[in-house]
């Protein structure tokens, strides 16, 4: 199903002919995965980032004093990976495909071409992260501080950094996305071409 999956997700779209009856038939009627995969072909990717499998991936886990967002994130990423059953990996990943694609959407929408999202990344982290991060303007800082390019910092204009999350799962959570081969080696190479630099 993975494999399935990946290509129409890295299109951007399902072929009328047969694939999105099949895909309207035996997809977007699966409980798990279903509602995440529809919304992201409806492009909704707001509702991506609200579904219930994406809260619970960034909802929980404690963090300590001085830990850096982006480890924290791979830590929760790790954790949502390795704690469902064999069964729930593939629906995991692919409600993490999902993520990533419509991060990088809403990243591109808030920065470049609008309307403008509703969503912000405070909504998406854990309290526990949140709470150490209290001063207007630290959380943007805080994140946007882990992405430097060739010892550039950020343009600092950069609003709403789900780029952020993006690069976590593709670059630093990857090894253990091996079901996503295929997608993590296609839009890893474009993310690493993709500079907020020149927002």
């Amino acid at each position: 199903m993975l494999r399935d999956a990946e290509i129409p997700v890295l299109r951007g779209f399902l072929k009328p002919s047969g694939e999105a009856t099949e895909w309207k038939q035996n997809v977007f009627s699966a409980a798990e995965k279903g509602p995440v995969l529809q919304s992201l072909f409806d492009q909704d990717f707001e509702a991506v980032l609200r579904s219930p499998q994406v809260l619970d991936l960034l909802g929980g886990g404690d963090c300590s004093d001085g830990e850096a967002i982006d480890a924290i994130l791979e830590r929760l990423v790790l954790a949502y990976l390795n704690d469902g059953t064999e069964e729930d990996k593939a629906d995991r990943e692919i409600a993490l495909l999902a993520l990533v694609v419509a991060s990088l959407h809403i990243f591109v929408q808030s920065n470049w071409t609008g309307p403008h999202v509703t969503i912000h990344v405070p909504e998406l982290l854990p309290p526990a992260l949140l709470s150490s991060l209290t001063e207007p303007g630290a959380l943007t800082s805080a994140l946007l501080g882990r992405r430097l390019l060739d010892g550039e910092s950020v343009y600092s204009l950069v609003w709403n950094p789900f780029l952020l999350l993006a690069r976590v799962l593709l670059v630093n959570c990857a090894i253990k996305l091996d079901s996503l081969q295929t997608f993590l080696q296609t839009l890893g190479g474009a993310f690493d071409d993709l500079t907020c630099n020149e927002v």
